[in-house]
């Protein structure tokens, strides 16, 4: 199915950009999958482990005891001590996520096209006009807009500008990261997960010694870019039982204490 597609492009990339705990998390994905999970339970699963490469990449001698519990969503040993961590992605433009739906499809529908072209290999960022009222329009025609644009390495009407990066198993797109000087990320959307998650804290903390929130902008989703946090004090001195609250951003493996 699409969304199984989108989390192996996702592996892949983490795979390819995080040099810690790289083989750990194809280890830990793979178990998810043999764990006969349900289709939505596995994807669930599988998309809160990727979003914490970052956490790995900061803290390589975390080892995962418990990958398919529920409540929190992973138990960890982090030098020697036993600790839940609880995961949750932070969208910040909740309008754009039907229309990023729309394009991960037309992508992986290109890249399997493509997959066949070893000479075609590599990681591209596309910029691409999908404000366009019309590219919503003709999902065939887009296809083939896209494919040959990256066959040729050349613009056309939707696809602005290409850039590639070296991979060696097939052609992984994703839409280029431009950010905006207004595209804030504002703390209170930070305070309400974090405020949710509080009231839920005694079904997280009853398993282990102590227990983490995780919160996570997945910077490789449109929906979830930010090019700042606006009125970022507000995350001072919050009050939580949760031992730690960590923000994470996964493009340049950036993070936050909270708390």
């Amino acid at each position: 199915m699409i969304f199984c597609e989108d989390l192996n492009k996702n592996l892949e990339v983490c795979m390819a950009s995080k040099t810690n705990k790289g083989d750990n998390l194809a280890k830990w994905y793979d178990s998810i999958g043999q764990a006969n999970l349900h289709e939505r339970e596995e994807y669930q699963k599988k998309t809160e482990l990727l979003l914490l490469s970052t956490l790995f990449a900061h803290y390589p001698e975390i080892e995962i005891e418990n990958l398919v519990g529920e409540s929190p969503d992973f138990i960890i040993n982090y030098k020697g001590k036993r600790i839940g961590v609880e995961v949750s992605e932070i969208i910040n433009h909740f309008e754009l996520k039907k229309k990023e739906s729309y394009i991960n499809h037309i992508f992986r529908t290109v890249e399997s096209l493509l997959s066949d072209y070893k000479s075609l290999s590599g990681i591209y960022y596309l910029s691409i006009d999908y404000l366009q009222q019309d590219f919503y329009m003709q999902p065939e025609q887009l296809i083939k807009e896209i494919s040959s644009a990256i066959t040729n390495n050349k613009n056309t009407k939707f696809v602005k500008h290409i850039r590639r990066t070296p991979h060696q198993k097939g052609v992984l797109l994703f839409l280029e990261y431009n950010l905006s000087l207004f595209d804030e990320l504002h703390s209170e959307k930070i305070l309400q997960i974090i405020e949710k998650k509080n009231s839920k804290y005694p079904l997280y903390n009853c398993k282990t010694e102590e227990c983490w929130l995780v919160l996570v902008s997945n910077m490789y989703n449109i929906a979830s870019r930010y090019s700042y946090i606006h009125e970022k004090d507000e995350l001072k001195n919050i009050e939580s039982p949760f031992s730690k609250i960590l923000h994470l951003e996964n493009l340049y493996s950036q993070m936050m204490v909270i708390k």
